[in-house]
């Protein structure tokens, strides 16, 4: 039986993934790189990264699935490989290190990609294929660990693809591949068998259709680039904070 989620932590919860999957409809990506950080202050890590997974699942296969015609395959296949030996590796250091080494080093993580954007990121030259395998495991292990593959997905895939449809549209096939792996991935290794996550997850898979249909509203009223400049001004305070906060801890 499920017991009544403590008020202050479901009302954080709805406002940071209506917030999450708004972002995620206007730029294609950024879902878990707000939600996780900021959820990670109210759950343990340990529940926030399989919680918002199954979110991230749906949403990722749903915009893939609208645009699948311009999905680059050559691209997705060349990762493949790389992301299920990275997810396998994330999951095992999961279920292994203590949870203030998680927090400080995602922290870490956000906090410098954060500051990164801020500084004005430029696209880099085209990536040689010959990086596919090595931003898959990156990609993924960071994925399963932290739930945050996707920046160095979208550096690899941006830097190969200048049209911003066919990059969105290939990023979330990427990203529903990577996400359907950790799923079983998390099942196998128990992160996905307690009830009270996916009473959680069914809870709040409504606020994620809210919020992927805000961002396709608003999408085409905001400035891209400002939206952008936001999302890296929240994840250098929500890294900053976490990192903080798991020091504190040791």
């Amino acid at each position: 039986m499920l017991t009544p989620p403590d008020p202050v932590v479901a009302v954080a919860a709805v406002v940071i993934v209506l917030a999450a999957y708004a972002l995620f409809a206007i730029t294609g990506f950024g879902s878990a790189l707000v939600s996780i950080p900021l959820l990670a202050h109210f759950l343990p890590l340990e529940t926030v990264v399989p919680l918002i997974l199954l979110l991230d699942f749906w949403a990722a296969l749903t915009t893939g699935f609208r645009a699948r015609a311009v999905v680059d395959r050559r691209e997705v296949k060349s990762v493949l490989l790389g992301v299920a030996a990275g997810a396998v590796a994330g999951v095992l250091l999961l279920a292994n290190v203590p949870g203030d080494g998680l927090l400080v080093a995602l922290g870490a993580c956000i906090t410098a990609y954060g500051a990164y954007s801020l500084a004005g990121a430029r696209p880099i030259p085209a990536a040689p294929l010959a990086l596919a395998l090595p931003v898959g495991f990156v990609g993924g292990m960071l994925g399963a660990l932290f739930g945050v593959g996707g920046p160095i997905y979208v550096a690899y895939f941006g830097s190969r693809m200048r049209d911003p449809i066919r990059l969105r549209a290939t990023l979330s096939v990427v990203f529903a591949a990577s996400t359907g792996l950790r799923i079983v991935l998390f099942l196998l290794t128990g992160f996905l068998l307690d009830l009270h996550l996916w009473g959680a997850a069914a809870l709040l898979f409504p606020v994620m259709l809210a919020g992927t249909a805000l961002g396709r509203r608003l999408g085409s009223r905001l400035s891209r680039p400002l939206v952008l400049r936001f999302m890296a001004l929240l994840l250098v305070a929500s890294g900053a904070s976490l990192l903080a906060r798991g020091l504190a801890g040791f």
